[in-house]
């Protein structure tokens, strides 16, 4: 699949360092709890343990702007909603030169694509600007509907804020909402 000379294919070994340092480019660690070493050595660690779950966008040069993963089924979820067996999505993130052009919603779509024993969840957090969240149009555009908006205190309540760049300044201001594909 591609959109110009942009290709989207599966993640391979040698493109983990990179995908690491896109995460970190682009997640920073508010949403990541204990921390252990720096941040690029912590994802590389990840996404080798998860690297078969997940497709990345290339363009002309065989550079990593883009990925997405969807993980294995789980039981049970760390928000408290009776979801059932489910998988999550584990990261959509795009280079922030090439946002905006489509590349996270072709990347959920074709992660999406063979996707149908259980619904898959996706966690969005972040600073509450608009009321929405930064991806809703990606999230609409691959049939994801609002499971729950659990606020701006869930992350503060569960211990991630000594983790925040704002380092647990109780700015009530980073929201949780999970959104569902059935």
């Amino acid at each position: 699949m591609s959109l110009g000379n942009i290709k989207i294919i599966k993640a391979e070994k040698s493109y983990i360092p990179q995908m690491a340092e896109l995460v970190a480019q682009n997640l920073g660690t508010c949403n990541i709890k204990n921390v252990d070493g720096d941040v690029v050595s912590r994802n590389i660690a990840e996404l080798t343990d998860t690297l078969n779950f997940y497709k990345i966008a290339v363009d002309k040069n065989n550079l990593v702007i883009g990925l997405c993963g969807i993980g294995q089924v789980k039981d049970n979820n760390d928000y408290g909603l009776n979801i059932g067996k489910h998988r999550d999505v584990l990261y959509v993130v795009v280079s922030k030169n090439y946002q905006r052009q489509g590349i996270g919603t072709m990347l959920l779509k074709n992660c999406l694509r063979n996707i149908h024993d259980y619904p898959v969840v996706y966690e969005a957090w972040g600073e509450l600007k608009n009321g929405d969240v930064n991806s809703y149009k990606m999230l609409a555009n691959c049939s994801f509907a609002l499971l729950a908006d659990l606020g701006t205190s869930f992350y503060r309540e569960h211990g991630y804020c000594p983790y925040c760049v704002n380092k647990d300044k109780n700015c009530h201001a980073c929201f949780c909402k999970i959104y569902i594909h059935r």
